[in-house]
């Protein structure tokens, strides 16, 4: 009997997807960062493992992280462990449960990791017919809410201060020509960006990273003077609907398991595949 590869497995060729384009999100988000004012990532392989190391923000979990270890690079996790410490780096080890294992988790434990937060990761593929004969639920009839691509300099520039809002920020921490120099990032083609308005308010933002075939909604945020008022929803359809008129095959998300963000992305017609393990030494990853 043939033996069936990870890419074939209905589940398993999802997961791989999933860990190749949340690589690619990484490093895209690590060259487009307003908040980074040095940093060096690099992307070294071992094996089935890919180590993503940036010496000069070693408190990241976020940029220092193990993705794709598993059952058979159990041999390389000291000289994986030695590559980060020679940094002084503690390392997040991003697990899929495929990888997970019973002998994997227990060495894992045995250096002093535990598993800190877990992550859902979610599926849309049939959007496009979904946005054709409404299998799943239509975004909220309030005409109130406008959606716009960020399409040029003048309006990514904006983009970048409702960031720095929704982080809490009044905008006077950015520097200017960081900002400039990064705003190309925010209206490329592989990576749209959308604000939604009421009343001509910004009221809600989120973002699709496409690569391929395939797209991955990212950066969701509601305003809180808007949230419970179907903002989020509007952008999730939108997004979806800008997915099926480039022909994507499908989208995937990721989500805190529970959170209103989850039920936002199961009441679109999303579908969990798998949840994600990060586990670490010390601090959540940010």
């Amino acid at each position: 009997m043939k033996k069936t590869s990870k890419q074939d497995h209905l589940v398993l060729g999802d997961v791989e997807r999933m860990i190749n384009l949340e690589r690619e999100l990484t490093q895209f988000n690590h060259e487009r960062s307003l908040y980074l004012a040095e940093s060096r990532l690099t992307v070294t392989q071992t094996g089935e493992t890919t180590l993503l190391t940036d010496e000069l923000s070693p408190q990241s979990s976020y940029y220092n992280r193990v993705i794709g270890f598993g059952p058979s690079d159990l041999e390389r996790l000291s000289a994986i462990l030695e590559h980060y410490a020679a940094a002084g780096i503690d390392p997040c080890f991003d697990m899929s449960p495929d990888r997970q294992t019973s002998e994997v988790a227990e060495a894992l434990a045995m250096q002093g990791f535990i598993p800190r937060l877990q992550l859902a990761f979610l599926k849309h593929e049939r959007f496009g017919e979904d946005l054709e004969v409404g299998q799943t639920g239509r975004p909220p009839s309030r005409a109130e809410i406008e959606i716009s691509r960020v399409s040029d300099e003048h309006e990514a520039v904006s983009f970048i201060r409702l960031i720095e809002l929704s982080r809490g920020g009044d905008g006077t921490e950015l520097d200017e020509v960081r900002v400039q120099s990064k705003s190309r990032y925010f209206y490329r083609d592989d990576f749209q960006n959308f604000v939604a308005c009421v009343g001509g308010e910004p009221a809600g933002m989120g973002s699709l990273f496409i690569r391929g075939d395939t797209g991955y909604l990212v950066n969701d945020f509601t305003f809180p003077d808007h949230r419970s008022r179907g903002v989020q929803t509007a952008l999730i359809h939108h997004r979806l609907r800008m997915a099926s008129e480039r022909g994507l095959n499908r989208v995937y998300t990721d989500v805190e398991f529970a959170t209103a963000s989850h039920g936002n992305m199961l009441k679109c017609g999303f579908e969990l595949v798998y949840m994600n393990s990060f586990w670490m030494k010390s601090a959540l990853p940010h």
